[in-house]
């Protein structure tokens, strides 16, 4: 069975003018190349609604006291544990991840959200003394409306997480999923319209352009973080600056050679070499059949709970 998916825009999961054009996004299984289900692909105009509907939602909610946004929070989390098997499942299949390496995703995207709703009382800003007659005071204002664009090799995890410091602090949050692993961003957005207000999150499908580059350029967007390649990070870094005073993040990819010596444990190499995903190694001649021979027995298919790499 194929998953249909939605965006959540100002609280109502819905196919956006991208999806009602005709504007879809399919998702492959990585392991057989079958279709698994597709998503709607954001339009510009999909994004100013989505942002707008998030800077009208923040206010609201940066009035609230931090033990309300604390509490939501924890609801949040407690909706995502409780759909838990599900989001595993379809991300394995979306991402083409083992259920063995993804079990941790859904325990982390929700211990993100409880630690950042017990760090409630430590919202606060700093005193400081200046003459005998003067006192400097610091406080901390949110900055509105956030972007978060997540990479494709744990976009739950990495959608859901991101989420906390954010609303924690009293931002609204507009996400934008990779394209191509995007069906869990889905189920983020139902989880959220039953836990959040309406239009506080908003979760986006669709490609970088128009809908990453919409979502940067936006006048209302005032903080960007990105998880992904250097040449996307730049064109974000470029973008934002084009468009305003921004707080950009970029945490981006590098190429890290994984260097074996010829004293080295092969064995241990290749599960080292699977699990610090590099981006090469090098190896002296003589041992290189072995490593490939390792690495390739130690991946499998998502359904696999203990292969080291889907």
């Amino acid at each position: 069975m194929t998953v249909q998916g939605r965006m959540l825009i100002d609280g109502e999961m819905t196919v956006g003018a991208g999806g009602a054009a005709g504007v879809w996004i399919d998702s492959h299984d990585p392991a057989t190349l079958e279709p698994i289900g597709r998503v709607p692909a954001a339009t510009a105009s999909d994004v100013d609604r989505a942002v707008r509907a998030a800077a009208k939602a923040q206010m609201d909610w940066a009035a609230r006291s931090v033990w309300e946004r604390a509490a939501a929070l924890r609801a949040l989390a407690s909706a995502i544990r409780a759909r838990g098997p599900e989001i595993l499942n379809l991300e394995a299949r979306d991402t083409g991840n083992t259920i063995g390496k993804l079990q941790a995703d859904v325990q982390i995207a929700a211990g993100y959200l409880e630690y950042f709703a017990g760090l409630a009382s430590e919202l606060k800003g700093e005193t400081i003394p200046a003459t005998s007659k003067g006192l400097h005071l610091t406080l901390r204002e949110p900055y509105g409306v956030v972007a978060r664009i997540v990479p494709f090799n744990h976009p739950f995890m990495f959608a859901a997480a991101h989420l906390a410091a954010p609303l924690m602090a009293g931002n609204a949050v507009v996400v934008k999923t990779p394209e191509t692993s995007p069906l869990t961003g889905s189920i983020l957005g139902e989880l959220c319209q039953s836990a959040l207000p309406a239009g506080l999150v908003n979760i986006l499908h669709g490609h970088g352009m128009p809908a990453g580059d919409a979502l940067v350029r936006h006048p209302l967007v005032r903080r960007i973080g990105f998880t992904g390649s250097v040449a996307t990070g730049l064109a974000i870094q470029r973008a934002a600056a084009e468009s305003g005073v921004k707080h950009v993040t970029l945490e981006l990819g590098g190429k890290n050679p994984f260097i074996v010596f010829p004293d080295a444990d092969l064995d241990r190499v290749v599960e080292m070499a699977v699990a610090g995903n590099g981006a090469g190694v090098l190896v002296h001649r003589g041992d290189g059949d072995q490593l490939v021979v390792g690495s390739a027995s130690d991946a499998g298919g998502p359904a696999g709970a203990y292969e080291g790499v889907g």
